[in-house]
């Protein structure tokens, strides 16, 4: 088993990145491949569910709480949440377990 390492996740952009750059600090992270791979499959999870919700959002009449795309980008982003906070430092720690839907994270199943 190899050390964790340190990452830089921004949420909003979907990164992961070894090098801090901008503003891609929103949280640090500390992982090995394997978790930095479950999280990577939640940022595209999230990125191919923001396609769907862009289609539906051009359908009229298809309402948004019976959108799967919808759902599913939901699931994923508590997923990387969930996945964050486990690997979190600290800070990042504290500002996740801060947010109002933390204790909702302990529902979801864990990342393979």
């Amino acid at each position: 088993m190899t050390d964790p390492r340190k990452f830089y996740v921004s949420i909003e952009s979907k990164e992961i990145s070894e090098l801090k750059a901008g503003n891609n600090d929103e949280f640090v992270i500390y992982g090995g491949p394997e978790d930095i791979i479950a999280l990577r499959e939640c940022l595209d999870g999230m990125k191919d569910a923001e396609f769907g919700t862009f289609l539906r959002s051009h359908i009229p009449f298809k309402e948004y709480h019976k959108d799967g795309d919808n759902d599913a980008y939901d699931t994923c982003l508590m997923m990387a949440y969930k996945q964050i906070h486990k690997l979190g430092d600290e800070k990042t720690k504290e500002h996740i377990e801060s947010l109002s839907f933390f204790e909702e994270l302990d529902k979801l199943e864990e990342l393979r």
